[in-house]
């Protein structure tokens, strides 16, 4: 029997602003802003060290309008404008996944969410494959699949995570991930400006959908038998609601449905991440944005034993006074670093 392979999906921009919003602001000696790079690169190493994947692929959105937006001005028009800090760590970004050779990919036209519904529908169709979709965004529940693709996603912070298959997802909506685009055509979603029908929350919603189901069969039942929808406390008022906005209903529902279609070429699983890990590279971007301790993370993730051990005691074994005489050199130089450790000394 063939060994699963473990892909895992990243949804960059995603996880790149959580970090930012996430964490306070990092920056360099010479003020340069790391913060959510900082995020990026460590949530890397805890996806490396808690799923150990065979195999990671990065997806970004594109500054250009996509379809959405042409089909609705106001699609995520809520949004305050991203920091000028934020976009210029976006752009750095790259260099992150270029350092872990991680390939990224994009389309214009269409959000990193419909990039990796893509991909991960074509993927899956390896028996062998296993799918992990890594993303702050709550969406992205829409593309679980029983055990064949599962999300990896935030509860809290950068750090307390939390793995969703199909089983969980209906723990936690009330239904099944098939389901999520029919309740944002319903209840709509804030933070992308979705409508949906207004008057109708997050209960009402639920309500609906597991009485019925999809919106579809919503609307079928309800020019059918309204008499169903009174029966389980659907109000006159709820019913109305229902009647005077379905083309809203739908038309939002379209918004929410990620993408599994795009026209884009599916990344050829060969290598795996670790045969393309170059430490030279990763270690070189860890020292240019003075990242503590990253690079010994990393290695110790991938339970690879540092030549910096060694070096470490030799450096305290040979001049305990010069190590100390660095130490201070390091906090006067650097104010972040209050308490300098011997990665620091060694990366200066």
């Amino acid at each position: 029997m063939k060994k699963k392979k473990r892909i895992v999906l990243l949804d960059s921009h995603a996880i790149i602003h959580r970090a930012y919003h996430a964490l306070p602001e990092f920056q360099t000696r010479d003020g340069k802003a790391t913060g959510a790079l900082y995020g990026l690169s460590a949530m890397i190493i805890s996806i490396i060290d808690q799923l150990k994947p065979d195999y990671l692929i990065a997806c970004y959105d594109l500054p250009k309008p996509t379809f959405r937006h042409l089909a609705y001005d106001d699609y995520k028009g809520g949004r305050k404008k991203t920091d000028d800090n934020l976009v210029e760590q976006l752009k750095e970004s790259y260099d992150i996944f270029d350092a872990f050779s991680i390939p990224t990919f994009s389309k214009e036209g269409y959000e990193a969410d419909d990039i990796l519904g893509t991909f991960a529908k074509e993927l899956k169709k390896d028996k062998n494959n296993e799918i992990i979709i890594a993303s702050g965004d709550m969406d992205i529940l829409q593309l679980v699949d029983k055990d064949k693709v599962k999300v990896y996603t935030f509860k809290k912070g950068i750090k307390d995570t939390i793995i969703y298959n199909e089983k969980s997802v209906e723990e936690k909506m009330g239904f099944g991930p098939k389901y999520i685009i029919d309740y944002k055509g319903l209840a709509g979603d804030q933070s992308d400006n979705i409508p949906g029908i207004p008057g109708i929350g997050a209960k009402t919603a639920t309500k609906l959908i597991t009485n019925f189901g999809h919106i579809e069969e919503i609307y079928s039942e309800l020019n059918k038998n309204e008499e169903k929808f009174l029966d389980i406390k659907i109000t006159k008022r709820i019913i109305s609601l229902l009647k005077d906005n379905e083309t809203e209903a739908y038309f939002s529902k379209e918004l929410a449905t990620i993408k599994t279609d795009v026209d884009i070429e599916i990344p050829e699983i060969k290598n795996t991440f670790l045969e393309n890990l170059d430490f030279s590279k990763t270690g070189e971007i860890f020292r240019k944005l003075e990242f503590r301790g990253l690079d010994e993370r990393l290695k110790k993730s991938l339970g690879i034993k540092s030549e910096k051990d060694e070096i470490k005691k030799i450096d305290i074994e040979i001049d305990e006074k010069k190590l100390k005489e660095l130490k201070l050199a390091i906090s006067i130089l650097n104010p972040n670093i209050s308490d300098p450790s011997i990665d620091d000394v060694l990366n200066f």
